[in-house]
């Protein structure tokens, strides 16, 4: 029995004359959609979770450590623009520019919270890619904030926490030291030219922004960070140590630098293995869903007991039937992933939308609940899939195709590897038996 005939015996099989639906071909087709199944939620996760791991970590390194941070241990904020332009001279970074961080307190009307105070060159809202794509105003205008001397811009976690939108005044509290070392409040009133989010609440539940000249005034008595933040054009590329290294020795003893993944690290460490988890798990799922497939063969093999006799009597060899089994199942197995990696894709790619509709499913049905068997101690709040205060507020969508390449050819491996052992027992059946037990 040749190749060819190994392959009319296994379309026979995917598609006999008869196109009668026995209990076999049933099971085969339900194999199929278990596998489609089980490969959509795979490809949403791995498209999702690519998405929020890209987006949170290019906000984490643009945002909160830059790709290379380079710390000053002088405490000397005069000298920070020059060590920011001497950084901006080396060929390898994009962009540099001095910061000043310090803890403060804002203070509204009638309420207060902790801030991260950031002073910084304001132009580079408008300049850098990173702070110009990232950065939304939710209320006034960015451009309000990068043509005054004196206005600040809060992050959307504090307007919500003070109460604040753009034109509203707000006061910032540090702590003054003065030669003697008594500790003295410093009261400092500006007015809030913008509302911004990155879209980020981890970040934008603590920030404050004014402008470097400012932030050199207010931080010169207390306890601040000088840093000179440097882009590059790859944060993830392996030269990334060298530039780290020709950085420190330009910039000399009074400061140290930094990359990105030694100030993150605990937390992108977090998401890979979180992703790692996620994929090990729906994997595991596609290995139960193709396990369907050894069965359907199984079921498949007795009924076309008879017509394998016939075959081996004319001189089918066993190898020639059992490879006919094994192009079923991995027909089975490509036939679910026809299914599953384009419904994936389609879910994906609307994932913002079908999180939205599943939120305001979930609410509906919570509300008759409420208004059903409401009390006086139960009281009926939304409830929220994604919190925002974890994750991003729109999830960004990256579709890895080299992962779904990899994704398809464990499906077909695994459709081959479920198919072999009903294989060779189709293979094995002796044609007289079978002739003999069916007269």
């Amino acid at each position: 029995m040749n190749a060819k005939a190994s392959f009319l015996f296994a379309k026979r099989i995917l598609f006999p004359k008869s196109g009668r639906l026995t209990i076999a071909r049933k099971s085969l087709t339900g194999a199929i959609l278990c596998i489609g199944i089980s490969l959509t939620p795979l490809v949403v996760v791995l498209a999702v979770s690519n998405g929020m791991i890209d987006g949170i970590t290019r906000r984490m390194i643009s945002f909160s450590s830059s790709h290379l941070e380079a710390v000053s241990l002088s405490k000397d904020s005069d000298k920070l623009q020059d060590s920011a332009r001497l950084a901006q001279s080396l060929d390898e970074i994009d962009a540099a520019y001095p910061m000043i961080e310090f803890s403060a307190l804002a203070v509204s009307k009638n309420k207060r919270c902790g801030i991260s105070v950031r002073a910084l060159p304001q132009e580079i809202f408008e300049r850098l890619p990173s702070y110009h794509e990232m950065f939304q105003s939710s209320d006034g205008d960015i451009k309000d904030f990068v043509s005054s001397k004196k206005a600040v811009m809060i992050g959307k976690g504090v307007a919500e926490k003070l109460g604040l939108g753009a034109g509203d005044k707000i006061r910032v509290v540090t702590i003054k030291k003065s030669s003697a070392g008594k500790i003295t409040p410093g009261i400092h009133f500006y007015t809030v030219a913008a509302v911004v989010s990155c879209g980020y609440r981890e970040l934008d539940a603590l920030w404050l922004f004014m402008p470097f000249d400012e932030g050199r005034r207010v931080s010169r008595s207390s306890d601040a960070s000088l840093s000179v933040m440097c882009e590059l054009p790859n944060p993830f590329s392996p030269q990334i140590a060298g530039v780290q290294k020709k950085l420190s020795q330009a910039l000399g003893k009074d400061y140290r630098v930094y990359r990105w993944d030694q100030l993150n690290k605990a937390q992108y460490e977090n998401f890979s293995s979180t992703k790692i988890l996620l994929l090990f798990i729906q994997l595991l799922i596609v290995l139960v869903a193709s396990v369907n497939i050894s069965s359907a063969l199984g079921m498949l093999a007795l009924e076309r007991r008879r017509e394998i006799a016939i075959l081996k009597s004319l001189g089918a060899s066993p190898s020639g039937v059992s490879f006919a089994f094994l192009l079923t199942g991995f027909a089975c197995g490509a036939a679910g992933l026809v299914i599953g990696i384009p419904a994936g894709l389609l879910v994906s790619v609307n994932v913002n939308a079908v999180i939205r509709a599943a939120e305001k499913a979930v609410n509906f049905a919570l509300r008759g609940l409420y208004f059903l068997f409401k009390n006086d101690i139960m009281e009926f709040s939304q409830i929220s899939l994604l919190n925002e205060e974890y994750y991003l507020t729109e999830i960004p969508v990256n579709i890895p195709f080299g992962d779904l390449f990899l994704i398809g050819a464990a499906t077909l491996l695994l459709s081959l590897f479920v198919s072999v052992f009903p294989a060779i027992k189709a293979g094995r059946n002796k044609p007289l038996d079978t002739l003999r037990d069916s007269r």
